[in-house]
């Protein structure tokens, strides 16, 4: 991913999600790239973004002892779903993971999101042995 890609990444985004709040992404993916942290892919069909997946690493994570990676966001263009991208792209970044030597990847997925579970799924996740807990402040 490359900064001129972040207006049609966010635009993806609000087309899948309907969401006005993409300018945070937009902020997020902005600073990450600056930074070069994270991993942050593209799917580019011709010169043109199919579709995105965002993760980062973190050093140490609750209840491991080594490095874990999470998927942040992924996002397939609508007029292009069904082709494969996102499998492409979640199979790039864990790629890119086990070359860093990163052994373990985890993701959030909303429980009603049985599409989201399908794909993470076909890249070979399963449930892990926790329990996200949340409360309003």
């Amino acid at each position: 991913m490359r900064a001129s890609d972040l207006a049609a990444v966010t635009s993806i985004e609000r087309r899948i999600t309907g969401s006005k709040r993409v300018s945070a992404l937009r902020t997020h993916l902005a600073a990450m790239l600056r930074g070069r942290t994270g991993i942050c892919l593209v799917a580019d069909l011709d010169g043109v973004v199919g579709g995105f997946l965002v993760g980062d690493v973190a050093p140490w994570e609750f209840g491991e002892d080594r490095q874990v990676a999470w998927i942040k966001v992924v996002g397939v263009d609508p007029h292009h779903q069904g082709a494969g991208l996102g499998k492409r792209l979640g199979q790039a970044f864990l790629g890119e993971l086990r070359r860093k030597g990163i052994r373990r990847a985890k993701t959030l997925v909303a429980w009603n999101s049985g599409d989201l579970v399908t794909y993470f799924q076909s890249l070979g996740f399963d449930r892990a042995d926790a329990i996200v807990l949340e409360r309003s402040v």
